[in-house]
C-alpha cells in the first residue's frame, strides 16, 4: 500500500487530475494508515483501524468505486496490450502486468451488488458509520457496544479487524496497482521553479493523471500545486508557524512527473 518508489532523503507532493484519481488516492491513504494500526494491541490503535474503515465504507457508499476500477483496469489493459508486440519494452514484466489486470477485473466484476454490504450491515460498523457525522460521536456513551468491543482481548479484535479488512483486498489490490503504474508511467524531469514558481501547458492530446513534484526533504518549502486540463503551476511556500505562508524568493530545481496512461 505504498505511494510509489521515492528515496528516504526526499518528499513528494500530488495533485491527482481527475475525480477517479482522487478517491483512488483517498482509499490508498486509509489502506495505509490502517496497516499501521490494525496489529496494534491497544484500544487506541483499534479505534484508529476501525476509523480507518469506517470511512472507507463511507467512499465506498458515495462513490461507484467498483465501477470507476473496473473502468480503468479495461482501459489500460487496452492501452498495454498493443505493446506485447513491441521489442523495446521488457515483455516479461509486461505479461505479468497484464495478468494481473485481468485477475483484478475477473475477481472485481464477479462481486454482486455492492462492495462490502455486509460490514455495512454489521450491526457495530453499522452503529459507528451511523455516529461519523457527529464531532466526537464515537465514544463510550454513545456507543456502549464499541466501548465493550475495545475492552475484548487484543488478539480477538486483531483477528476481527483482518477479517474486515480482507473483504476489501478486492478493491484494495488494484487500486494499489494501478496507482504504481501510473507514477511508474513516466521518468521525472528536472525543471527550475523562478523565484519559487513554475507554470507548464499540457499536451491535450493526452491524458493525465497525476502531478508529482519532488524536492529534498531538508528543503525549507514546501510544493502548493494547481493543475487543470490546460496547464498546471507548482509554489514552493515556506511555513511561517501563525502566520500566511510566503512563497520563495529565489530559484528551485525540482522534480516534476506529469504521469499519463
Amino acid at each position: 500500500m505504498g505511494s510509489g518508489p521515492v528515496a528516504k532523503n526526499y518528499i513528494t507532493y500530488e495533485q491527482p487530475l481527475n475525480e477517479r484519481i482522487r478517491q483512488f488516492l483517498r482509499l490508498e491513504h486509509l489502506f495505509q494508515q490502517a496497516r499501521h494500526t490494525i496489529t496494534g494491541r491497544s484500544a487506541w490503535e483499534s479505534r484508529s483501524s476501525l476509523s480507518c474503515l469506517t470511512d472507507i465504507l463511507e467512499i465506498l457508499t458515495r462513490n461507484d468505486v467498483k465501477t470507476d476500477i473496473l473502468k480503468f483496469l479495461e482501459r489500460i489493459q487496452t492501452n498495454l496490450s498493443p505493446l506485447q508486440n513491441s521489442t523495446a519494452v521488457d515483455r516479461v514484466q509486461l505479461n505479468s502486468i497484464l495478468r494481473q489486470l485481468e485477475q483484478h477485473y475477473t475477481r472485481l466484476h464477479a462481486i454482486t451488488g455492492n462492495i462490502a454490504q455486509g460490514l455495512k450491515e454489521h450491526h457495530l460498523i453499522s452503529s459507528l458509520l451511523q455516529r461519523s457525522t457527529v464531532a466526537a460521536g464515537v465514544n463510550s456513551f454513545d456507543l456502549p457496544l464499541f466501548h465493550y468491543w475495545l475492552q475484548q482481548p487484543a488478539e480477538d479484535r486483531i483477528t476481527t479487524l483482518q477479517q474486515w479488512y480482507d473483504t476489501l483486498e478486492v478493491i484494495r489490490e488494484p487500486i494499489e496497482l494501478l496507482l504504481e503504474l501510473i507514477r511508474n508511467s513516466t521518468e521525472p524531469t528536472t525543471v527550475i521553479a523562478e523565484q519559487g514558481f513554475y507554470q507548464q501547458s499540457l499536451d491535450t492530446n493526452r491524458t493525465y493523471q497525476l502531478i508529482r513534484v519532488t524536492i529534498p526533504i531538508d528543503t525549507p518549502y514546501f510544493a502548493e500545486i494547481s493543475a487543470g486540463k490546460h496547464r498546471i503551476s507548482v509554489r514552493f511556500l515556506q511555513s511561517q508557524d501563525s502566520e500566511r505562508p510566503v512563497q520563495a524568493q529565489h530559484d528551485m530545481p525540482f522534480e516534476l512527473s506529469c504521469c499519463a496512461l
